[in-house]
């Protein structure tokens, strides 16, 4: 299975309304969170590439800039412009 094959199933097996990390991302998948998040940026629009933020509940850049958009049509519970990440957390899945 290729890194973005993994990245893919990662991010789809997050669940609605809730977030992962890059960090953790690249955790299971035993790279770095810069490396996680180029293959994020690869997914296409069939993955809720939206639930991947930064460490410090940031959302992602890539697809345009349309993740704010995404996490609030999701209901994920914020913190100004920030994801709550205490509270939007997945539990993390399974490598």
């Amino acid at each position: 299975m290729s890194s973005l094959d993994e990245v893919r199933r990662i991010v789809h097996d997050v669940p609605r309304g809730q977030v992962i990390t890059y960090g953790e991302i690249a955790a299971l998948i035993q790279t770095s969170p810069r490396h996680a998040g180029r293959l994020v940026s690869q997914l296409g629009d069939g993955s809720p590439w939206w639930r991947v933020v930064y460490s410090d509940g940031s959302p992602a850049t890539c697809h345009n800039g349309a993740a704010p958009s995404m996490l609030a049509h999701e209901a994920i519970p914020m913190c100004g412009d920030r994801v709550d990440i205490r509270r939007a957390r997945a539990h993390r899945p399974k490598a």
